[in-house]
């Protein structure tokens, strides 16, 4: 056996320990809830704060329901709206955590064991083809790897420079909710509820001002999450799909404009 059969059997060698690395620890590692808890925590505080924004609206709208006239109304309507639009939110958000982990795993036990493969192919046969479509293989497990923390990294500056104005919201929220469950509690008695905006301080109109405030700081809070928790996500994938064809030239199946990926064989470039 000469040298050069020796230098490609340890060569192989290291490639098969680096994919059992892979598959064996760095697979466990990147899905455990302690390499993740940052991220996990993130998507935690963002779905907590739409859960209470959820209820809050909801509550909201039967209590300006209540509001005396039909000025409210309409608000009322648009608020027990929200409920869908914050659920939705809520999904991507839970979408995000189950993927963490699905991603870490399909890229360190499936993606990068096959990298090492290709490449172990490559050292007996068609090794350049080999060797381009391991690192495309490997770019691609790093790339899908990283782009869901960073796109979360990028949405907590977004959700840190607002969170204040959404706390706000849910604050005017249960301000309101208190002083409209007197009104509601009063049902049809007009007496009561005239004493009860008497002692308020406030009249139906005022109030109906108040709810239309709010339903504009409830706009204002759903289109922050929804670019915090679904665009920048997005925005994220987009990038790292980009930087991928960028580095390797693939081009992804099913993104815009993208053409099946198509490797040449040294004897198919012979023929043309």
């Amino acid at each position: 056996m000469n040298e050069k059969m020796l230098r490609k059997l340890l060569f192989c060698l290291i490639l098969v320990l680096l994919a059992l690395v892979s598959s064996l620890y760095l697979a466990d590692r990147a899905a455990s809830l302690e390499s993740n808890q940052r991220i996990l925590a993130s998507i935690d505080k963002k779905s907590e704060t739409v859960l209470k924004l959820t209820a809050a609206s909801t509550l909201a709208s039967a209590g300006i329901s209540a509001i005396p006239g039909d000025t409210a109304t309409p608000i009322a309507e648009k608020l027990a709206d929200f409920t869908e639009y914050f659920l939705l939110v809520l999904c991507v958000l839970y979408a995000e955590k189950y993927l963490l982990a699905v991603v870490g795993l399909a890229a360190f036990r499936i993606l990068i064991p096959c990298a090492c493969l290709l490449l172990i192919v490559g050292m007996f046969w068609n090794p350049s083809v080999m060797r381009r479509l391991s690192l495309r293989v490997a770019v691609f497990a790093l790339a899908i790897f990283l782009a869901i923390p960073a796109s979360i990294g990028v949405s907590d500056i977004v959700y840190d420079t607002y969170q204040s104005s959404l706390e706000a919201t849910v604050r005017e929220t249960e301000k309101l909710n208190r002083e409209t469950s007197e009104l509601s509690d009063a049902g049809g008695d007009s007496g009561l509820l005239a004493s009860i905006l008497e002692r308020l301080s406030e009249t139906a109109t005022s109030l109906a001002d108040r709810a239309a405030r709010l339903l504009n700081r409830y706009v204002e809070s759903l289109a922050v999450l929804i670019v915090s928790s679904c665009v920048i996500p997005l925005l994220a994938l987009v990038f790292f799909i980009w930087i991928i064809k960028l580095l390797t030239g693939v081009s992804i199946p099913g993104a815009a404009g993208a053409r099946p990926i198509r490797l040449k064989t040294e004897k198919m470039k012979h023929d043309e």
